[in-house]
């Protein structure tokens, strides 16, 4: 593999602009919220070319940026052809196993620490997902999984079908929670999280548990101003607009959709 060390400065250059932006506008807060305006982000991925380009990055602390990088704990073994591996210990160029599409190149591997302790933090963007071994059945998972606070599980109900056209979809982690074989977990000290980008979205396995990779989604480009989302988008060297991750084969359901159905 051969590696490329990524120049920082253009990225930091728009990084300033856009957190002057953020800065200047209009804030119920602004003394407040200025302190929590970005946040370190280490990145990894297969350029365009085929080159490894690894290099840190300072952007927004916003969750359509954290949902990129908040998918696993470490410690999370990934299924790749050559068995399971640890999120931490994942390079792009490796090979995993996808539910649908077979063996799959590892492309981009996104990570980011979360303080727990910090001030005026959000709760649902310190929690993890604590799932205990077995609780789907044998090796489902197996050993506990801890999810990150943006990770996404493969649902199937007889009732998506009729609700959304397809059997299964992918809902929050967080929305599984029932304070059992499912736990909410905040960390008692700093603890770092990842997220894998493949071509498309794809059903990776996380400890045995379907999950999903990385992808930003098909609405990404209504909820941000041009400037934030070309700053976005230089977070991921193998894309140059929303079109290049790929397609997306399986719906999305909020933790209120995944709610209304299981009531019904």
């Amino acid at each position: 593999m051969t590696y490329v060390r990524t120049p920082a400065a253009s990225f930091a250059a728009k990084s300033a602009a856009a957190t002057a932006r953020i800065a200047t506008a209009p804030s119920a807060q602004p003394t407040r919220r200025a302190t929590r305006l970005t946040r370190r982000y280490e990145v990894s991925g297969l350029t365009r070319a085929g080159l490894l380009s690894d290099f840190n990055a300072i952007a927004p602390a916003s969750p359509a940026f954290e949902s990129a990088f908040a998918g696993f704990a470490r410690g999370t073994l990934i299924s790749t052809t050559s068995g399971p591996v640890a999120v931490e210990d994942l390079i792009p160029g490796t090979m995993l196993e996808t539910a649908e599409d077979g063996p799959q190149k590892l492309l981009w591997v996104g990570s980011m620490m979360i303080f727990p302790g910090l001030p005026d933090m959000a709760e649902e963007a310190v929690r993890l997902t604590r799932i205990t071994a077995d609780s789907f059945g044998i090796g489902r998972p197996f050993p506990d999984l801890m999810l990150g606070p943006r990770a996404r599980m493969l649902h199937r109900s007889g009732l998506c079908r009729s609700r959304i056209g397809s059997e299964q979809a992918f809902a929050p982690a967080s929305a599984f929670i029932d304070g059992s074989s499912m736990i909410s977990v905040k960390p008692a000290a700093p603890v770092r999280v990842y997220h894998l980008a493949l071509d498309g979205q794809q059903t990776l396995r996380a400890n045995g548990i379907e999950v999903e990779s990385f992808h930003p989604g098909r609405e990404l480009e209504k909820t941000m101003d041009p400037g934030m989302l070309e700053l976005f988008l230089g977070l991921f060297p193998h894309v140059r607009k929303l079109e290049d991750f790929g397609p997306m084969r399986t719906p999305r359901l909020t933790t209120m959709e995944l709610g209304e159905m299981d009531a019904a």
